[in-house]
């Protein structure tokens, strides 16, 4: 990711960050928790392991919003998640089937819109926007080992890396959110030069608000 690039988010999240803590006639806040599960996969290649395949993942953490308008919201998270996928080792003629796996904590700034605000209780939502991912452990696990791969500049494995999420749902009773979401991710999270990971995959969550939304 370039160094434009780099700026232009930091940009985005400085100006999403503002709307958020900023005091408007319609800035109600909520808060709450948020528990889901993803089938994740990964663009991939390193050295003679490749071959990505699909695995299952999970995330839970404080989730806040804040209102911009009657439909218009800002959404901030703070998730533990866990990210992976299963990949084949080939030396010669043999091969090794490997898990891929990543714990990352995952802070998404996303904007949201409701389609049919009003005093229903179910309204449906769409959101989007950029995440942020905080690398804690790497490993790789084979039949006979399993082997923690090196976070940090100078190791394997990039402590933080960047994405974006889309997603779509619907709040029931004003207070439970449920979620069907895509993440993408945008940065290599393998420094070693010609290797390739890039986590994407998809999921379903649910948010729990501590107090009911208040509907206009």
């Amino acid at each position: 990711m370039g160094v434009k690039s780099v700026y232009a988010i930091k940009k985005g999240i400085y100006f999403l960050l503002i709307l958020f803590i900023s005091n408007s006639s319609y800035g109600q806040f909520y808060q709450g928790l948020e528990a889901g599960a993803y089938s994740t996969n990964a663009s991939f290649m390193s050295g003679e392991s490749s071959e990505p395949s699909s695995t299952f993942g999970f995330s839970v953490g404080y989730i806040a919003e804040r209102d911009l308008s009657e439909n218009l919201y800002v959404k901030v998270a703070i998730l533990a998640n866990k990210r992976g996928f299963n990949a084949v080792n080939k030396r010669g003629i043999n091969t090794t089937d490997e898990k891929w796996r990543l714990n990352v904590i995952e802070i998404p700034i996303n904007l949201g819109y409701y389609l049919n605000w009003n005093n229903r209780n179910r309204q449906i939502f769409l959101e989007g926007g950029l995440t942020f991912d905080y690398n804690g452990r790497a490993f790789i696990k084979n039949d006979t080992e399993t082997i923690t791969l090196d976070i940090g500049s100078e190791a394997s494995v990039k402590r933080i890396s960047t994405g974006v999420n889309i997603g779509a749902g619907l709040l029931f009773s004003k207070r439970i959110k449920v979620r069907l979401n895509y993440y993408h991710g945008l940065s290599n999270v393998l420094i070693t030069e010609g290797d390739e990971w890039k986590n994407r995959g998809f999921g379903i969550s649910c948010n729990y608000f501590l107090k009911k939304r208040e509907l206009h």
